[in-house]
């Protein structure tokens, strides 16, 4: 019993991490904004751009990552991938121009692309079906303390150095994590590598041809985009120029939005772990999270700021429902 313990620890934890540092990536622009505004002359159309690099190399690579982590296990392309993330945040941190910016962000976004579904890919090998929900929502959680991370702490940080010292210090991190998942993760799943690339292909055409999938995917690709847009970036300039916050106001209250993400993470996951037992299927409880986060995107858009707090926090609890759940 204890081995098997140990041997989930192994599994989780790396990962775990690694999440915790995609996340922290993903959230940290809306915090050093301000920064690359005063240092280098970022308008608001290129912190978007910035932002997007990250997504969209994240995203390209997805089916791609899939058919690698089938054949080549998690363990090996995550720390493999991480050495990209570290380089990407590297190059960030010694741009002194707007296309350097985007390289690195581009390259951070491609190296943390397997953060996440790595972590899934091994938990599906080493823990029970009926563990998935909970796992799930824990590897979340851990995915939120990397955004809490990127909120009040790394705001203090730029009081002992600058946003070019920040990076440094998470290309440091992120070398380290990739070295931990290399060397921690144990090797499962072997028989997966003998799968010829032709069947890896018909595998791609099941899934998308797969009504299951087709029930779940927009719904986690709209949830997604928004969540992530606006966390990532937006979320900031809205405490600061609609609600009124000063800068440290700002950085505290998206902190308390990350402290409820992970909240959310663990609660939701394992609601919908124990609403299985009774017949109440993951993708229901997503669907009414949803409905309730489609109802605090309306307070936020309609800019009830006298309820700012309050819908921020429910933003981050129901914001990434779908991954928590499904």
């Amino acid at each position: 019993m204890e081995k098997a313990v140990l041997k989930k620890l192994r599994v989780f934890v790396p990962f775990a991490f690694g999440y915790f540092l995609s996340y922290l990536y993903r959230v940290v622009n809306a915090v050093i904004a301000p920064n690359l505004v005063a240092d280098l002359g970022v308008d608001p159309s290129e912190l978007g751009l910035l932002t997007a690099a990250y997504f969209l190399t994240f995203a390209a690579f997805q089916l791609p990552l899939g058919v690698l982590l089938d054949r080549f296990g998690p363990r090996r392309i995550e720390s493999l991938l991480l050495i990209f993330a570290a380089a990407g945040a590297f190059f960030f941190a010694t741009a002194d121009s707007l296309t350097g910016l985007v390289a690195g962000r581009a390259f951070i976004g491609f190296g943390v692309s397997a953060c996440l579904m790595a972590a899934f890919k091994a938990f599906v090998i080493w823990f029970p079906r009926g563990q998935l929900p909970l796992i799930n929502g824990l590897q979340m959680a851990a995915g939120g303390l990397g955004a809490l991370a990127a909120t009040a702490p790394v705001e203090a940080m730029l009081g002992i150095t600058d946003w070019r010292g920040v990076f440094v210090v998470l290309s440091i991190l992120t070398l380290t994590v990739a070295a931990i998942v290399f060397m921690v993760v144990p090797e499962g799943d072997p028989g997966k590598s003998d799968i010829s690339f032709r069947d890896q292909l018909r595998g791609v055409v099941k899934v998308f041809t797969s009504l299951t999938f087709w029930r779940i995917a927009p719904m986690a690709a709209l949830s997604q985009a928004i969540f992530l847009a606006i966390h990532g970036l937006w979320s900031g300039p809205w405490l600061r120029d609609v609600a009124g916050l000063n800068r440290a106001e700002v950085a505290n209250t998206l902190l308390l939005v990350a402290v409820s993400m992970v909240a959310g993470f663990i609660t939701l996951g394992a609601a919908a772990e124990r609403l299985s037992r009774y017949a109440v299927r993951p993708v229901v409880v997503a669907m009414a999270g949803m409905i309730l986060f489609t109802v605090v995107l309306l307070g936020i858009t309609l800019e009830a700021t006298g309820w700012a707090v309050v819908l921020w926090l429910l933003f981050g609890f129901f914001g990434d429902i779908v991954n928590s759940c499904v």
